[in-house]
């Protein structure tokens, strides 16, 4: 009834945490479940890690092959699933006791496509850092867009040839605007079990920091256009994801390079006639963290004051070239 798709690379530290937290929640739920648990080439001991709990629990499926990526690994997940649900989780997070129960419940018993929550953000102290909180409203299901912290049926993405984008940035986005974009069989609940741990070292929070030269972030949002189509949320999530990209990746960049972006940014979307006129205040936008509400606000404040460039040679650290 329910495959668990945990793809692995390089934790051994933090795997017997998020093993251990699925072992945990699947005391709950009284169905058939497979855990996949795919080795996406790990040069550490994360794969031995896998085969002791894979031996002592026979619900767990080990899958070991060479090192290609995060997307391509979820999509052999999908692939290999068996499950008339799916749920992802990744190698470093941790789900609360009632995580598995509650979205379950929820997905069979309504039979929908898509049920997604909310989610907390945990440091390596285990302290909390903040909850996200997901509310009744259309755009609430923009505000998270991994694949975490929900489930899927395996019928709609199998179906739909819904699969996660193959690229250094954005493969989680491109996966759940797609599948929006091709249901309206979703539902959001009240509940944030999924436990989002904040690792220094992962991927994501080092691959994307600078501007990476194999990322086209213009090719990027066009696929993220094509797949998602065009609507006044879509627009908005485009501005909020744009600002994101230079704030995070640009810290690390040099002013000049920071300013490149900026301005291919900006003429594809003058081309595309795609500027939102949506802001954090706006009564559809609701749910957001005064975190992301702040900053969409003050850089699209930059934008209409023109300060643009002369912020980016403050706040950019990298060295010109």
């Amino acid at each position: 009834m329910l495959s668990i798709i945990v793809p692995v690379y390089n934790t051994e530290k933090y795997l017997a945490k998020c093993l251990d937290s699925i072992i945990q929640a699947l005391e709950k739920v009284e169905i058939k479940t497979e855990v996949l648990v795919i080795n996406d080439g790990s040069t550490d001991n994360s794969l031995e890690v896998i085969k002791k709990y894979a031996a002592d629990n026979d619900f767990i499926r080990v899958i070991d092959k060479e090192n290609e990526g995060v997307a391509k690994t979820r999509n052999k997940g999908i692939q290999l699933a068996n499950g008339k649900y799916i749920v992802f989780i990744d190698n470093d997070d941790f789900v609360d006791s009632d995580y598995l129960e509650r979205f379950y419940n929820e997905i069979d018993q309504e039979q929908l496509d898509i049920v997604l929550g909310g989610y907390k953000r945990v440091n390596q102290e285990m302290k909390t850092l903040f909850k996200q909180d997901l509310t009744q409203s259309e755009w609430s299901k923009y505000i998270v867009v991994a694949p975490w912290a929900r489930i899927y049926r395996t019928s709609f993405l199998t179906d739909n040839n819904i699969q996660f984008f193959d690229y250094p940035i954005g493969e989680d986005v491109i996966f759940t605007l797609t599948a929006y974009n091709l249901t309206e069989k979703i539902k959001i609940i009240d509940y944030n079990g999924y436990n989002w741990f904040f690792n220094e070292k992962s991927i994501s929070n080092t691959s994307q920091r600078g501007f990476n030269p194999n990322i086209d972030i213009v090719y990027f949002l066009s696929h993220l256009l094509q797949v998602a189509g065009d609507s006044k949320y879509i627009r908005y999530f485009i501005k909020r994801y744009y600002i994101w990209y230079l704030l995070f990746s640009g810290r690390a960049a040099s002013s000049s390079s920071f300013m490149d972006q900026y301005r291919r940014i900006k003429q594809w979307i003058s081309k595309e006639n795609l500027d939102s006129n949506l802001t954090p205040l706006s009564s559809e936008i609701t749910g957001e963290r005064i975190q992301t509400v702040i900053s969409v606000m003050a850089f699209r404040t930059l934008e209409r004051l023109r300060l643009v460039s002369l912020f980016s040679r403050f706040y950019c650290k990298g060295k010109e070239k």
